[in-house]
């Protein structure tokens, strides 16, 4: 009994020696204390203020398990709220008043949601100083369509936040300018349908420029021009017809050279077939499109087709004709 009191602490300290210690055991020097919350984070500054958009800056925290920053603003008639949590050591907020000074602070936030205190708030006023930048990218595709007879625009949307719309200006010349004269319409979109007293074949130039919302203009974009077509008169196969064999379809071209698309199918809504494009330089006389390769018809079977034209100022149909049919007999 004396003897293993005697040796008990030896044993003790040779088993403990030799327990296996965990490859994943963490020391004190790679443990974060998560129980404080991160340093304030210093430095914060306004990078930028004008056209309803500021960004502010700031160093960021060197702690490790620091996630990210809270940002707080407030106005003189309102509280400070936080208004956005970014990884960042910038925010750019923007939609913001012309007339309105804007108080911004934030907080450091860890892996543990544990916030820092409140750096000093810095101010701005982003008021209305630069013109927007000049549309760019306008696409234009007159339409004589089933119920619809236009010119449809489109185009990308200006980078600047403070954008309240598009000034839309037309003219039948060309290189005109764009003022008071010409202005047709204002949108907020970034795209134009014009209906307003548009003729065939007449070739109509339009322009854009972007508005802010503190009025200023910006240049004019780059002038684009298309004209509407007529739809051309089907000679053959007459609608509803019955008819035979048959290897061209004839048409009455519009007044203006195009390209033509004649497309075959097996009923009112799909299924094409069959179909050709053809550019023209015939105008205002009999245009013949051949039936080449054509597919296997069926005897007493109806087939629809139309006629599309397009005018070379878009990759859009211009004139799109109803739905005409026929009836294949023998």
């Amino acid at each position: 009994m004396h003897y293993l009191k005697k040796y008990s602490g030896i044993f003790l300290f040779i088993f403990l020696a030799f327990l296996p210690v965990g490859c994943d055991r963490q020391t004190g020097t790679d443990v974060s204390d998560n129980d404080i919350p991160p340093s304030v984070p210093s430095s914060l500054s306004v990078y930028s203020a004008s056209d309803g958009e500021v960004i502010i800056e700031w160093k960021a925290n060197i702690e490790s398990d620091v996630k990210g920053y809270h940002i707080y603003r407030r106005t003189k008639h309102t509280e400070s709220v936080k208004i956005y949590f970014t990884e960042n050591d910038f925010y750019f907020d923007d939609s913001l008043n012309y007339d309105t000074t804007y108080f911004y602070k934030i907080t450091a936030v860890n892996i543990e949601n544990k916030e820092s205190g409140f750096t000093s708030e810095v101010s701005a006023n982003p008021i209305n100083r630069f013109r927007p930048s000049r549309p760019g990218f306008i696409r234009i595709n007159a339409r004589n369509w089933p119920n619809e007879i236009s010119i449809y625009l489109n185009w990308q949307r200006n980078y600047e936040t403070d954008i309240a719309g598009y000034n839309i200006y037309r003219s039948s010349s060309s290189s005109f300018t764009a003022d008071s004269n010409s202005f047709i319409d204002f949108t907020q979109n970034i795209n134009f349908r014009d209906t307003l007293n548009l003729s065939f074949y007449t070739s109509y130039y339009y322009k854009i420029k972007a508005v802010d919302k503190g009025d200023l203009l910006s240049d004019e974009s780059s002038e684009v021009e298309d004209l509407i077509l007529e739809i051309p008169e089907v000679i053959f196969p007459e609608d509803n017809s019955d008819i035979n064999f048959f290897d061209e379809v004839i048409l009455k071209a519009v007044k203006v050279p195009a390209t033509y698309r004649v497309g075959l199918q097996t009923n009112m809504f799909f299924g094409e077939i069959w179909s050709t494009e053809v550019e023209s330089s015939v105008v205002d006389d009999t245009l013949r499109i051949a039936f080449d390769n054509p597919p296997r018809l069926s005897i007493n079977t109806t087939y629809y087709w139309r006629v599309i034209t397009y005018s070379g100022y878009s990759t859009e149909p211009n004139s799109v004709s109803d739905l005409f049919n026929f009836t294949l007999r023998e």
